[in-house]
């Protein structure tokens, strides 16, 4: 098994370019992660050495999020953390290293990807791999990643601001761009874990308060223009039916919940929704085993919440047989 060790930027780029370009074979791989992703935050200001401000811990808590709702994606091929177990979420919990007199935060992600790894070794190829492990960790602690967020995010605002100056990307940071732009075609979770990363970044940014300045990963931005990117509004969750018939892939009977695994029949979009088993009646819980012993199409009626596409929580509310015809059944 050959073993590839990256611990910085540049190292990550240059591998996983030679993976997109079909230059590592089908050997099986180890990745190493040496002390790298890192991500670092720093407030400057009067009053702001050895303090870690509420908005701080606020930012760091959505970055826990983030690396949550990745290793949900990942793993389990769903976009909620509440499919992680208990000790899933302990395992992949990070610790913020704070700086003796300082305000300087840093977080080292390299541990939770290799955790990532260690859980989907046997389920990809090395290219797979390489391309997943590689690709979370650019989305979740680079600086092109932040640089990539804060030009996205100026692009965005009327007024004329330092950032807008300031982030200008160099040719090979465009060119580190369209790798990852590649990776994100591959293997598409990488895109949805990118935003969800960014939201993060949104949170560190509007971490500023009255400091100076605040710096992710050594992009400084000053008072005004971290004020001006964190006023960009958030994508934010809406109420959906996701009314419709369904395949049942899977259930867990869980100690207060029901917890199934859905397939659109129409769309092939999957999701998990759950409900209480005192909330449906006998006969729909009848119906919901014989389904997913069958292999038939059940109609459910869902209460639902969806951000940016994703199903993020549904909440069964009803169930209906549908006949069992032989153009509805999965094979």
């Amino acid at each position: 098994m050959a073993q590839i060790k990256i611990s910085n930027e540049k190292q990550a780029f240059d591998y996983l370019e030679k993976v997109l370009h079909n230059q590592i074979g089908d050997e099986s791989i180890e990745i190493v992660f040496d002390n790298w992703p890192l991500i670092t935050l720093r407030l400057e200001g009067k009053g702001y050495d050895s303090t870690i401000t509420s908005e701080m811990a606020s930012s760091i808590v959505e970055l826990q999020y983030a690396v949550n709702r990745t290793f949900a994606r990942v793993v389990h091929n769903t976009s909620t953390a509440r499919t992680l177990t208990a000790d899933e979420k302990k395992d992949i919990q990070f610790k913020a290293k704070v700086e003796k007199g300082s305000s300087l935060v840093t977080i080292d992600l390299g541990d939770y990807v290799q955790k990532l790894g260690l859980a989907i070794t046997d389920k990809m190829t090395p290219e797979m791999l390489a391309i997943t492990l590689i690709g979370v960790s650019v989305a979740a602690g680079t600086t092109l990643a932040v640089r990539a967020f804060v030009k996205h995010r100026s692009e965005q605002i009327a007024a004329d601001t330092e950032a807008k100056k300031l982030i200008s990307l160099s040719q090979e940071e465009t060119k580190r761009l369209e790798i990852f732009a590649s990776a994100m075609t591959r293997v598409p979770l990488l895109k949805k874990a990118n935003e969800d990363f960014d939201v993060a970044r949104h949170e560190m940014v509007k971490s500023i308060g009255e400091a100076t300045s605040v710096t992710i990963n050594s992009v400084k931005l000053d008072n005004e223009s971290a004020k001006a990117i964190a006023s960009t509004p958030r994508a934010t969750s809406t109420q959906i039916q996701a009314n419709g018939n369904y395949y049942i892939r899977e259930i867990k009977w869980l100690t207060d919940e029901v917890l199934l695994t859905l397939e659109d029949i129409g769309t092939k979009r999957s999701f998990k929704a759950s409900f209480n088993d005192t909330s449906l009646k006998p006969t729909e819980l009848a119906i919901i085993k014989e389904k997913e012993w069958s292999r038939g199409v059940v109609y459910l009626s869902i209460n639902a919440t969806e951000l940016r596409g994703e199903i993020t929580s549904a909440t069964i509310i009803s169930v209906v047989a549908q006949p069992d015809e032989p153009s509805l059944r999965s094979e």
